[in-house]
């Protein structure tokens, strides 16, 4: 997209940054030093776009800039400092869901270089549920994400943030710590039990925010945003009220497995729904005369077992980079359990490196853990 200039050429011109494009993100702290302007305010203006980069120039100087950072990569538009200025919308929060397991490594190579982060960094992003990789962003930076990732199974999920309601997790042993923050859940009248210490109600942006500040740097909670949740469907039993020939189209599985399923109940048969099409896939399942049963995926937690005979030398880099091992560890007594793993996306990841390197492992479920 080439720069536009607006027909008059009067002097105090600005530069619109319209989307953050394809330019790599380095550029932020680049435009910083050369044009003397704190970091921040350089990556705002990117990828909060439309925004106004700069303001009060020379039309030749204008140009001049605009041509330059077009082609870097930037969308830019020259117009007169005296219109109104560009309305920003709604801040999202950007999430991705890797439906095609294999495609990970790619999905990591592009998200770093979209955030100008190393790719070890992008993976831990993606594994750490529910796999938020920018906040506080525009709609045009998320539009220029779907487009680097259009080719790829992988789903860009937006929340507006001003909209989203959190859900608040707490694994925070009894002392200070937890005391301060169940105060400041009374304060703000968010229910929560005593026993358990589980938080009852949905929080607000606001209220999200407020707790998130004062008690994250202590550990031991975590906020997810209902807007990103994932359930896997599971379909518990059928009756002579099921019509069960629509199982294919629901599931979308071959005819010939039908009976594989009903004989095996209960089955997951639909993975990763996203909050937004769940009521929709309950009720086609229902229609059909077979209920099934949501479980939230994102809250899942499990361990990894290594049986005695599990070829453990094998396994030390891929536990490595997922890091449940610390670097340099040489051996790995059998047999071996992992620290809890949380959410879905790990355990599918380390699922298909393990059977291609044909490593004996078993997956041990938990119930989700509240002091």
């Amino acid at each position: 997209m080439q720069a536009t200039l607006e027909p008059r050429l009067a002097a105090g011109q600005r530069l619109v940054v319209e989307s953050v494009g394809s330019a790599q993100p380095g550029l932020a702290g680049l435009l910083a030093r050369q044009l003397g302007l704190p970091a921040s305010r350089v990556a705002n203006a990117l990828y909060r776009a439309p925004s106004v980069l700069l303001d009060d120039l020379q039309p030749t100087q204008a140009q001049g800039l605009a041509s330059i950072l077009q082609q870097a990569g930037l969308q830019i538009r020259v117009e007169p400092s005296d219109l109104p200025g560009p309305q920003a919308g709604k801040p999202l929060d950007i999430a991705l869901y890797v439906r095609d397991i294999t495609q990970l490594p790619t999905c990591c190579e592009r998200l770093a270089h979209f955030l100008g982060c190393r790719p070890e960094a992008a993976l831990q992003m993606l594994l750490t549920p529910p796999g938020v990789v920018l906040g506080d962003v525009s709609e045009a930076t998320a539009h220029a994400l779907q487009k680097l990732l259009a080719d790829l199974d992988v789903a860009v999920c937006c929340s507006t943030r001003a909209l989203a309601r959190y859900r608040l997790l707490i694994n925070r042993a009894p002392g200070a710590g937890l005391d301060s923050l169940l105060h400041d859940l009374r304060s703000q009248g968010i229910g929560y039990d005593p026993d358990s210490c589980e938080v009852l109600d949905t929080l607000d942006t606001k209220q999200a925010l407020y707790l998130w500040r004062r008690h994250q740097s202590a550990g031991g909670i975590r906020l997810l945003d209902l807007t990103f949740m994932r359930y896997d469907l599971s379909l518990t039993s059928v009756s002579a009220a099921s019509d069960t020939s629509q199982l294919p189209r629901l599931a979308g599985l071959p005819a010939e497995l039908i009976d594989c399923v009903l004989d095996n109940l209960p089955v997951v048969v639909e993975e990763g729904v996203s909050a937004q099409d769940l009521e929709a896939r309950l009720d086609a399942w229902s229609t059909a005369g077979m209920p099934v049963q949501a479980q939230p995926v994102t809250l899942r937690q499990c361990r990894l077992l290594l049986p005695r005979g599990s070829n453990a030398l094998a396994a030390l880099p891929l536990l490595q980079q997922a890091g449940l091992l610390e670097p340099g560890h040489m051996q790995l007594p059998l047999p071996w359990r992992s620290a809890v793993v949380y959410g879905e996306l790990m355990p599918r990841w380390l699922q298909q490196a393990l059977e291609q390197l044909g490593i004996e492992h078993e997956w041990e479920e938990h119930e989700h853990g509240h002091h």
